[in-house]
Parts: structure tokens; C-alpha cells; sequence
């Protein structure tokens, strides 16, 4: 094979040098841009959609259409809508609604607007039933009567007016709320247009009336209005807004947005063309420092950004379930953390506040320009700032993030060498001059930066419809890697018959850890790094040598894992590798043998899942991962990472392997199911949101208390248990919205507890039950979504009050009647204990006897044969041995006899055990009849039986011998019917002087054998002469 591979040519330097050159440039450029990310602010704006967080009927609100929105000086979001009124707490939406038979009830369930004063009162206006406040202490309404009653009270809108009251807005006019006394007085009841529908104080202290025909304004100090004219006539002001640099909003009805941009200056209507002119603006509010949104009826949001005059808008898309959740917008709300609320038909939206690095392009056809999918498999940055996005399901986007799709290339299965087929793209690469290259499920193609035509391409010795992982143009050479043949490197060909040049095929593939080829990358020096399903290699571009790193999970220092697919050079020139299952490696130089050596990081680490799906690095530097589970920061220097989720502003969190690139903005692109994630260059800050901790609920013996007296800024008053109701159960949250379930939470009853307990998103309930008597603090605290612990506990006093039995006085008592108890008791105990100790001594007794004659069996038992009632073998050898010795001392005679009963085995043959065990008792019997106390018997074998006869001659113990020979001969034994006859032979001798009974014992048994010869049935006797 051709050596050209070689990169020390003076064309592949000429590469190499232009190479290296555009990446200093994309560096360069990248620091410039994030050091002014203004620069950037408005790449991909026309494309990205505001992700919101939407919420209905399914998570408990009590009608889908918000009309009012609020936030109260407790943290809590009170959401007005056609059904009632409902408080979010960031888990549960409490719901208040009206009921004429329930005292303190909402005096109507539309809500039309909702105001919370410089007190904390929180106010209702409503379409029919007037005006009402919230009672926090007691947890009801109050109504407060505007005017003459006429049946139906429509409040408008309600504004602050300097002193602690309020103005009000009906349908008849003007009002003012008395601080002191509370009562409402009408002003005004012919102002333009009749009908007030917005209400503003400006903080000049002039006052703006919007109304159904015009706007007027009243000076601070002056009792008559000015009109202030708009571009039409009669035109209806919906909602009024001052923003931070005294610019007064005004939204209209069919008219648009107008803007006062200084005292004194006429109206100035924003928005050009589709953009605002005729919509009708239902609300306003601020959402950044330098962006108005006004909700429209019917047409979404438009956000305005003060500073350039640009509108974006925002609408919902029915293919991305993260976006606005319907484009008829009632009510806007930015709360304390910089999040904006939305309501309207639809349900309550929820954008929380971030730092606007993270953009999202979700994959929606009905966003025209946008991306023609939603599966990005495949992403690629060109010199030109496109970028192209490949889908999993085939076909390819070409994307200006300024413009939106300049091209498109489609699949068409029916030119298979034409067009790109209906499949996965898993890769792309942009080549020398106007070539890009495409890899596909089903093999190579090219096309040109416009994505005007693609065509098959076929390279030399492989099969052209092939599946392509992985591709890389590096220094005049396309690098090709395949889902199961390898790497192959090829010199392109110059156009359509062209093929090309092989310099790196089959052969050499077959030195790589595998030929399942994942991804490619260019290192520093002549090493290419390839990823592949079974580890890492390099090849070294200079001298063609192949070095394959093999993962070990076992080894800190080593690959944590086997399938590769994601490779980056940082800044320092470190190698960072990316696996599927292993998590990340930095590869941080080389041990004394030469092999490799990783910094591991993991779950341990921080990072969110263990399945790396690509890496990049923007335009500062930093490295972001895009994981199964969510997108990564990464400190290069420290290792630290960051795991970014929705509230961040990035709502993908399924990322494909390979999918990702890095532009000429220094943006690192990610594609994921559902749409592309863009991280802009530029500092991440910490979320730092001190979250108010309140109450959301409190029961005591059962019992529900409002909350509101818990969560004031004042001193809380003690929660009293009586001995009724000595249980207590409170919930509490931190009211940090933009993440609630990732908020960590503790608890402590202080003189009860000696430990915080910690507790989760899902446990958020202090319970106790039973507590002893006295005084105790229940401190609560949570943390924000990055686990940071707010300043500030909630403490709520708790008072426990004894039951009559934990009282002083019941306790002296109960104290003197247990001293007299212990001395009655003692009396009768020690009476008890005489009794019981003189039962023992008469049981012990008892037992002693009972015991004694136990042993005294147990002993016989030991020594007896419990079939006949002699002595077993062990007890006569043990007794013979005496009796012997004592003979022999005093020179008295001693004669033994053993009898064995004849041909026994016949009768245990013809008659079994039982005729046996019969044949034996009646012998033992026979035997232990005819002898004396003093003389000794026993059975020494089966049927074998040995006597002792202490001062008895030979002679005379053969006369005995005889009669018992005798009478065992004479009888018979029954045995189930049968009779049985049984017969003895007897051996008797005499002891001699110098005789021992073992010698004794072996000459009776002699003899016994004597009397068996003779013919059974029989006596011999050897006297002791003998």
C-alpha cells in the first residue's frame, strides 16, 4: 500500500499549518465573543424556543384558564383564574373557591386581577363580585363593598396610592380605599371611556388610567386628568407598566404596544409588520433587565428588547411540549427570583430566570426556518459559521444561526446514488474547498456547502453502501470510520469517477482494538486517536505504528471503560475521552512502562450518568459533556462539573453519541431526541436564590390552622397542644420554583430534638405525637435547586400543655400513694417469700429423695442385663476380679460354672426373637432362683451365662450345676402357641491358689467346650487338683 499517508510532505504541511491557523482563529474569536456575550445574544434567538414549565388541571390547578397572577411577601404564587383562586407552593396548588353557604368564601369565582399591597394584604378583584382581602390569620375573604350595590361588581384593576390605600378600578369608574377605616369612596364615576381596565402609579407619583376608550393621567397634587393620545381615537388600554428607566408601557386593545419613553414625550407604538401593531396586549411585565414581554390575545408573547427595539416572539407549538402552552395570554408575573409566570388558555406557564447561556432549538415543523426533525443524530460546524444537522431518521439541515435553514437535503429511496437514503446520519465532515461529506447508515455521500445535491460515494476495496460512524478531514486525507469494517483513509478522489487513493485499509485496521468505529479525532503531532467498541488507539500518522489502550475497570489509572465515543483536546493538550459506561478519562500522561495513565470521572464526581455521548469545548475553555442523562460543565483545571437541567435553560437531557460540535462563535452544540442544545461561551453563575422557607400547612390533634400567622415577618404566636390534641404535623417549602424537586430540606424541634433531620422534595412534613409537657421550637429550613441552605429558618414556637395526670400536685400525690405502695408491697413480699422459701425446702427434700433413688436405678441399670436381670458382662468381670482377689487373700474356695444354653441359633432361626428372648429370661430366671446373696451371676454373651459361687468346692457346685442343668431341660416356653424345649451344657472348676479369674475364666470355658463335645445337655467339672 501506497506510503502517503505520511504527513511530512510540503502540501499535507501547507494542511496541517491552514489547519492549526483556523483553530487559533475559532479560539480567538470565542474569547472575544465570550468576553462580550452581547456579541451572541441574538445567534439562534429567531430559531431557539423560551422553555417553559406548563402546569393544569392534571397537577391540581382548579380551572385551565389563569386570568391574574401574583406573588405575595410570604414567596407564595397566587394564580386568579375562571374557576377560583389557587396558592402554588411549588408541589401543590391550594384551591379557594366560592361558595355562598361557606362563610368567608370567595365572593365570586372569576378572578379578574390580583394585587399585593406594601403590607403584604393580598386583594381580589373579581368579574362579578367586587372586591375582596385575604385574611392570611384566619385563612378567609372579606368582602369590601364598593358603592352602591347594582348586582354585579367588576373590578378592573388595583393600584397602590401612596399612603397605604388603594385605588380601584370598576366598570363605574374610579375608587379609593380608606387605610384607616377601610371604606371605599368613589371619585370618579365619568372618567373617558367609562369602564377602568388598568390602573398604574408611577413612581413620580402620577396616576395613569387605562379605560375602554382611552388613557388619561392625573399629576401628583392635581384633581383633573390629562388625556393622552394614542393612534387612534377611542382606543381601548388594557394594561399599563413602568419599567426600571421610568419608560411608561401601555398595551391597548386591537392596537398593539405603545411606549412614553420620557416625561412629557408622546406614545411611540413598538413593533413592525406581524409583530404587535394590531394584537391586543392583555398584560405586561418586565422579564429581564433589558426585555419587556406583553401577552397577547390570541398571538402568544412579544418580547422586547429595550435596548436594540427588536420584538421575538413567542408562541406555542403543539409539536414541543416545553413551549408556550397556548397562544391566548392573560396575565404575566415576574417573580422574586427574575422567573416569569404565564397565564392564560392553556393553563400557568413557568420560564425560570437563567443566565442565558443555554439555548434551545427543538425540532418542530410548524417553526418555519427551523429544523426539518427532531432527532439530531449528526452536528457539524463549517468555516462559514453553518452549521449541519443530521437526523435519525435520515436527511440533513443546513442552519444560518442568524438566518434559520438555508438548505435542506431530503431523503429519496428511490435514487439510492443520488439522494440520501431514509436512514440514520451518523457523521458528518467538511473537506477541501466546496465537499462535505455525509456518513450514513447506508454508506458514504457527497454533497456541497449549499446542500443542493448528494451522490453515493464509493471508496477503494469497500463495499459502498456500508454503514459510516465516524468521519474526519484532516490535512488533505478523509478518514472513514465503519460501523463494522474499520477505519479506512483515503486521498479524495477529484470528482464523480474518481475514487481516490487508499492509504490506510483493512490491513491496517485489523492492528486496532476494533473495527467497530465510533469516532475520529486529529491529536496534536502526527497522532490520530480513534474510538472504538473495545477500547482506544493511536496511530502514530509519521511511522504507521499502532498502539491499542485497553480499558480496566479494576485500575484507577487505566480506561474505565470499553466502548468509546467521544474524544476532545483541551487547552493543555490533554487527551479526554468519553465512554458508555465508564464515564469520563482525562488522559494525564504515561506510567514507567509507557502505558497511559487517566484521571477518572464519574457519578462519584458529579456527572449526571455514566454514558459520555459527546464532548466539547466553547470559547473560554470549558468542557461540556452531553450525557444519557442531561448536559455537564466541566472545569478543565479543577474537574468540577455542574449538571444543568430545565432551569438552566436546558430541558433536553437525552443526548446521541457523536452528536455535538463547536462553531465559529465558540458555541458547543449538542443534539439530542427532541431538538439541539447551544451553551454560548461565557461565565456560569451559581444559582444563588435565597428561597423563602414557609408553611404550607399545619394540623394540630388533626386539626388544619391557616398558615398565615406562620409565615409573617412579625413574631410568631406559640402553637398550643393541649393534652387532646398532643399531635402536630407541619409541611413547609422552599419557595424556589424554578426547581422545586432537586430543594433539600431539615428539621428540628429544639428541647426535643438533638439532630437536624434531613428530609427530600418528598418528605417535606414535620411530624411529632405524644410530646411531654412544656415549651419547644420547631425550626425549619430548605435549600435552593444547587443545594445552597437559605440564611434564614422558619421558627414557629410550640407550646405543650400538661393533661391533669402530668400535673404538680398529681404528681406528689401519685408520689406519696406509690412510697406507701412499695412498703405494702414489701411487707407482703417478704411474707411471701417465708411461704415460698419453706415450699422449696419441703420440695427440695422431695426431690433429694426422688433424685436418690434415680441414681440408685440408674446405677443398677448400668449394671444389670435388662433382658434376664443379671449382671451384664461389664458389672461380672468388674465383681469377678474382686471376688477372685478376695478368695486368693483369705484361701477360701471358689468355683465358677458358664452355661450356654444348646443350639440356640436353631431357636431363633425357628422361632424368631421373641422365642429367643423367652428361652433367655427363663434361664436368667432358672439361675438367679438357685443361688445365694453372696453369689454372682451373670450373662456374659448372647446365650452365654457365667456364675461365681464363693465358698463352694467344685463338687458341690457341680451338684448345683446339675439342678440347674436339670430344670432348664425339664420345662418349655410359650412363644405365640408354640413350645419351646431348650437345654444347658454347664463347665464348672475350681480356683486354684496361684489361679487369676482371667485364667479361671479360660479353663471353665474348657470345659464348658468339654460338655458341648461330649453331646450337649450336660455337666462337666474339673476340680481344683486338677
Amino acid at each position: 500500500m501506497d506510503g502517503g499517508i505520511l504527513i511530512g510532505t510540503g502540501q499535507s504541511w501547507r494542511f496541517r499549518r491552514a489547519r492549526w491557523f483556523g483553530m487559533l482563529v475559532l479560539a480567538w474569536c470565542g474569547a472575544m465573543l465570550a468576553g462580550d456575550p452581547g456579541l451572541t445574544a441574538n445567534r439562534w434567538d429567531g430559531l431557539a424556543t423560551t422553555v417553559f414549565r406548563n402546569y393544569g388541571r392534571d397537577e391540581g390547578l382548579p380551572h385551565p384558564v389563569p386570568t391574574a397572577l401574583a406573588q405575595d411577601h410570604a414567596g407564595f404564587i397566587w394564580i386568579g383564574t375562571q374557576g377560583g383562586l389557587a396558592r402554588w407552593d411549588g408541589y401543590r396548588f391550594v384551591a379557594y373557591k366560592a361558595n355562598p353557604a361557606v362563610p368567608g368564601s370567595l365572593p365570586d369565582d372569576f378572578i379578574q386581577t390580583l394585587h399585593v399591597d406594601p403590607a403584604g394584604r393580598l386583594w381580589i378583584g373579581t368579574s362579578a363580585g367586587g372586591l375582596a382581602r385575604f385574611d392570611a390569620a384566619r385563612g378567609r375573604f372579606v368582602a369590601v363593598p364598593i358603592g352602591p350595590s347594582t348586582g354585579r361588581t367588576h373590578i378592573g384593576a388595583i393600584a397602590d396610592d401612596g399612603h397605604g390605600g388603594l385605588w380601584i378600578g370598576s366598570d363605574t369608574g374610579l375608587h379609593q380605599l380608606n387605610p384607616i377605616d377601610g371604606t371605599v369612596r368613589t371619585l370618579y364615576l365619568g372618567l373617558p371611556g367609562g369602564r377602568v381596565q388598568a390602573l398604574l402609579r408611577d413612581r413620580a407619583g402620577a396616576l395613569w388610567i387605562g379605560t375602554a376608550s382611552g388613557l388619561v393621567r392625573r399629576a401628583t397634587g392635581s384633581q383633573g386628568f390629562a388625556a393622552i393620545p394614542l393612534a387612534t381615537a377611542g382606543t381601548g388600554v388594557s394594561s399599563l407598566l413602568e419599567d426600571r428607566d421610568g419608560r411608561i408601557w401601555i398595551g391597548t386593545v386591537r392596537q398593539g404596544l405603545f411606549v412614553i419613553d420620557r416625561p412629557n414625550a408622546r406614545p411611540r407604538r413598538i413593533g413592525t409588520g406581524s409583530h404587535l401593531p394590531s394584537a391586543s396586549v392583555s398584560t405586561i411585565c418586565i422579564a429581564g433587565p433589558h426585555e419587556i414581554w406583553a401577552g397577547l390575545r390570541g398571538d402568544g408573547i412579544m418580547a422586547i428588547d429595550t435596548v436594540t427595539g427588536t420584538v421575538r416572539p413567542i408562541r406555542h407549538d403543539r409539536m414541543v411540549p416545553n413551549s408556550l402552552a397556548h397562544n391566548d395570554v392573560w396575565a404575566l408575573l415576574r417573580d422574586n427570583a427574575g422567573s416569569v409566570w404565564v397565564g392564560g388558555i392553556g393553563g400557568l406557564g413557568y420560564h425560570p430566570h437563567d443566565a442565558g447561556l443555554i439555548a434551545t432549538v427543538f425540532g418542530s415543523q410548524e417553526r418555519s426556518g427551523g429544523f426539518s426533525a427532531s432527532d439530531i443524530l449528526s452536528v457539524m460546524a463549517t468555516r462559514s459559521g453553518r452549521i449541519w444537522v443530521g437526523y435519525l431518521d435520515g436527511g440533513a439541515d443546513v442552519i444560518d444561526p442568524l438566518r434559520g435553514r438555508v438548505g435542506a437535503l431530503r431523503p429519496d429511496p428511490t435514487h439510492p446514488a443520488q439522494a440520501l437514503p431514509p436512514d440514520a446520519m451518523f457523521a458528518m465532515a467538511e473537506g477541501r474547498g466546496r465537499t462535505i461529506y455525509l456518513g450514513t447508515r447506508r454508506g458514504l455521500y457527497v454533497t456541497d456547502p449549499d446542500a443542493r445535491a448528494a451522490r453515493l460515494v464509493a471508496l477503494p476495496g469497500r463495499e459502498p453502501h456500508l454503514s459510516v460512524t465516524a468521519l474526519t478531514f484532516d490535512a488533505g486525507l478523509l478518514w472513514v470510520g465503519g460501523e463494522d469494517d474499520g477505519l479506512w483513509g483515503v486521498v479524495p478522489g477529484r470528482g464523480a469517477g474518481d475514487p481516490g487513493r487508499l492509504v490506510f485499509g483493512p490491513a491496517e485496521s485489523a492492528k486496532l482494538s476494533d473495527k467497530g468505529i465510533d469516532v475520529i479525532l486529529r491529536g496534536t503531532g502526527p497522532d490520530l486517536w480513534v474510538g472504538t467498541r473495545n477500547g482506544l488507539s493511536r496511530i502514530d500518522l509519521a511511522t504507521r505504528a499502532i498502539e491499542t489502550i485497553a480499558a480496566d475497570p479494576s485500575d484507577h489509572d487505566a480506561l474505565p471503560g470499553r466502548f468509546v465515543v467521544a474524544l476532545l483536546i483541551d487547552r493543555k493538550g490533554r487527551l479526554w475521552v468519553g465512554t458508555f459506561g465508564g464515564g469520563l478519562a482525562v488522559m494525564t500522561g504515561r506510567s514507567a512502562d509507557g502505558r497511559p495513565r487517566f484521571h477518572r470521572i464519574g457519578l462519584a464526581q458529579g456527572l449526571p450518568h455514566l454514558n459520555i455521548d459527546s464532548l466539547q469545548m466553547d470559547g473560554t475553555g470549558t468542557i461540556w459533556a452531553g450525557t444519557d442523562n442531561g448536559l455537564a460543565r466541566i472545569d478543565p483545571s479543577t474537574f468540577a462539573i455542574r449538571t444543568l437541567r430545565r432551569a438552566d435553560g436546558a430541558p433536553l437531557i437525552d443526548y446521541f453519541a457523536g452528536a455535538g460540535a463547536t462553531d465559529t462563535a465558540g458555541e458547543a452544540l449538542f443534539g439530542a431526541k427532541g431538538g439541539l442544545t447551544i451553551v454560548r461561551p461565557g461565565r456560569l453563575p451559581r444559582w444563588t436564590f435565597q428561597p423563602p422557607i414557609v408553611a404550607t400547612d399545619a394540623r394540630i390533634g388533626g386539626a388544619v390552622l391557616p398558615v398565615g400567622p406562620l409565615n409573617g415577618a412579625s413574631a410568631v404566636a406559640p402553637l398550643t397542644l393541649t393534652p387532646a390534641t398532643n399531635s402536630l404535623a407541619v409541611e413547609f417549602a422552599a419557595l424556589d420554583f424554578s426547581a422545586p424537586e432537586q430543594n433539600r430540606y431539615a428539621y428540628r424541634l429544639d428541647g426535643f430534638d438533638r439532630d437536624w433531620t434531613q428530609t427530600t422534595a418528598d418528605r417535606r412534613l414535620a411530624v411529632y405525637t405524644n410530646l411531654p409537657p412544656g415549651a419547644y421550637s420547631l425550626r425549619l429550613r430548605g435549600t435552593n435547586r444547587d443545594g445552597r441552605w437559605t440564611g434564614r429558618d422558619l421558627s414557629i414556637p410550640i407550646r405543650v400543655l400538661p393533661a391533669w395526670y402530668q400535673r404538680l400536685w398529681f404528681r406528689l400525690m401519685m408520689a406519696a400513694a406509690f412510697v406507701a405502695a412499695i412498703i405494702a408491697l414489701v411487707r407482703w413480699r417478704t411474707a411471701w417469700l417465708r411461704r415460698r422459701q419453706a415450699e422449696l425446702e419441703r420440695q427440695v427434700a422431695d426431690r433429694t429423695t426422688d433424685l436418690r433413688a434415680a441414681n440408685e436405678q440408674l446405677a443398677q441399670l448400668a449394671i444389670t442385663d435388662p433382658l434376664t436381670g443379671c449382671a451384664n458382662r461389664r458389672h461380672f468381670m468388674e465383681r469377678a476380679q474382686e471376688l477372685t482377689a478376695l478368695a486368693r487373700r483369705h484361701g477360701t474356695p471358689l468355683s465358677m460354672a458358664i452355661l450356654d444354653l444348646d443350639d440356640f441359633k436353631r431357636v431363633n432361626d425357628e422361632h424368631g426373637h421373641p422365642g429367643g428372648d423367652a428361652a433367655l429370661i427363663r434361664a436368667g430366671h432358672i439361675i438367679t432362683a438357685h443361688l445365694r446373696s453372696t453369689d454372682l451371676v451373670g450373662r456374659i454373651g448372647g446365650e452365654e451365662f457365667a456364675l461365681l459361687i464363693p465358698h463352694t468346692t467344685a463338687p458341690n457346685a457341680g451338684r448345683l450345676a446339675e439342678r440347674l442343668r436339670a430344670e432348664i431341660a425339664d420345662g418349655v416356653v410359650e412363644v405365640d402357641g408354640a413350645r419351646i424345649g431348650i437345654t444347658a451344657s454347664i463347665g464348672v472348676t475350681q480356683l486354684r491358689p496361684d489361679e487369676d479369674f482371667d485364667n479361671l475364666y479360660i479353663r471353665t470355658d474348657a470345659v464348658l467346650y468339654t460338655a458341648k463335645q461330649a453331646g450337649r445337655n450336660r455337666v462337666e467339672m474339673v476340680p481344683a487338683a486338677e
